[in-house]
């Protein structure tokens, strides 16, 4: 049935060549933003090019070795490069939710009522896999908003995974090592 239809343009210009790596995070918003607005995709994933963003905040301090904090006399040049790459990427993750609140469905509603985003990491200091700090905006899954849960020590976050599928309408029993959901984010 879409064989023959013209595809919605894109709402977004062309983007200048030698962007930073600002720059670069906040093209591939507007893009996925675009993406979800033309109903070209339901699904996006993207990881952060850090080391552009680390070098266009002028931090000497690679991307790698900024968890690794080793000597007390290394910490504070690493401490103080992750907490400039941690406010720099929280602003340009706000500015997607914000593009996204903005953004208008047909029947007036806001894209981000209808999408769900998740962000967060696959590690947290050096390569400890717990307690890995994850953030779940948008509406589409039908989450709680404008909370901070801390899940008992031990819960898989495939139970986080699971939850949003079931949310979205996936009939799943089991996500990976998922447990149950975690009913305390459903709205």
């Amino acid at each position: 049935q879409w064989i023959g239809v013209e595809r919605p343009k894109a709402p977004v210009g062309m983007p200048k060549e030698g962007l930073s790596g600002k720059e670069e995070i906040e093209v591939m918003y507007d893009l996925m933003v675009a993406a979800l607005q033309t109903d070209s995709t339901r699904v996006l994933t993207y990881r952060q090019a850090t080391s552009p963003l680390l070098k266009s905040l002028g931090t000497k301090v690679l991307a790698h070795d900024m968890s690794h904090y080793g000597t007390v006399q290394n910490v504070g040049p690493k401490l103080d490069a992750s907490q400039m790459r941690d406010v720099a990427q929280s602003a340009l993750f706000a500015g997607l939710l914000d593009r996204l609140l903005r953004a208008k469905e047909a029947d007036g509603s806001a894209l981000f009522d209808h999408t769900t985003v998740v962000y967060g990491s696959n590690l947290r200091t050096a390569h400890t896999l717990e307690n890995c700090p994850t953030l779940v905006a948008g509406r589409g899954a039908g989450v709680k908003l404008g909370h901070h849960l801390v899940l008992p020590k031990g819960t898989p976050l495939c139970n986080v995974w699971l939850t949003l599928l079931k949310g979205a309408g996936v009939p799943v029993e089991s996500h990976g090592d998922s447990t149950g959901v975690v009913s305390e984010m459903m709205a």
